[in-house]
């Protein structure tokens, strides 16, 4: 690349394979996927201060409209907050390509599907829109993944790790799964009014992580070099398929 270091956020519902494709465009690709905000790292500690005085109006917000927000939901609002900055001190290391799994927009879902009813709020809503803009700024592109409900269901009961689907009856756990991805629609929808950045969408039960991956280091220019060009709207990719957002 020249002059610009691509940052690509990876986002989907559990089990729509993003660790696999993070991790596949780390070892094939070269890519770096960055840190996410731990508070326990020292190193994180002046991001995580930083961002504290932003947090009073929505932690009064939910005091007011209670449930409170967990310490976990803070944390995703802190990083969505701060975070760009991080990532811009790291900028200056290594040139790989950043991926981001877990990141802003994750964050963003995360919080909606959630619940809370601060998360109905004009100011959340507000905020939200802020952190947007902000963040269809700092991120280069969006791949979104996804696949039909029932290789979900099996991707998360295969898996080691703990999650609220895991487990579940078919009926609450088809019911979690929409619920995050309306989630994902809904702050989606949000960036593609905004026209940018890049979104790649593709459906991980019709190709496999490395053909994902390849496509997306083809249509990001990370093999053959050349600048990511301006595009005029979202870009969706589709099983393979390219269209633009005004063609459906």
């Amino acid at each position: 690349m020249s002059g610009h270091r691509l940052t690509i956020e990876i986002v989907g519902v559990a089990g729509s394979g993003k660790s696999t494709l993070a991790r596949t465009l780390r070892s094939d690709y070269g890519c770096r996927v960055a840190d996410s905000l731990h508070t326990r790292q020292p190193a994180h500690w002046p991001y995580v201060l930083h961002g504290l005085p932003g947090l009073g109006p929505l932690v009064a917000a939910s005091v007011r409209d209670r449930p409170l927000l967990s310490w976990e939901e803070v944390k995703f609002v802190l990083y969505v907050a701060e975070w760009h900055r991080y990532l811009r001190d790291e900028r200056h290391g290594p040139a790989e390509e950043i991926v981001l799994d877990q990141g802003p927009i994750f964050a963003l879902a995360r919080l909606r599907w959630g619940r809370k009813r601060v998360t109905r709020s004009k100011r959340f809503e507000a905020w939200e829109r802020r952190m947007l803009e902000r963040w269809s700024l700092e991120l280069d592109a969006i791949v979104q993944l996804d696949a039909p409900d029932d290789t979900l269901l099996a991707r998360i009961d295969e898996r080691g790790q703990k999650h609220d689907v895991k487990g579940a009856p078919r009926p609450e756990g088809l019911e979690l799964v929409e619920r995050h991805r309306d989630a994902y629609v809904r702050v989606l929808e949000r960036i593609e009014g905004l026209g940018r950045p890049l979104l790649l969408r593709y459906d991980t039960a019709a190709m496999p992580p490395a053909a994902v991956a390849a496509e997306v280091a083809e249509t990001l220019a990370l093999v053959v070099g050349e600048e990511l060009t301006e595009t005029p709207g979202a870009l969706n990719v589709i099983h393979g398929r390219t269209t633009t957002r005004e063609e459906g």
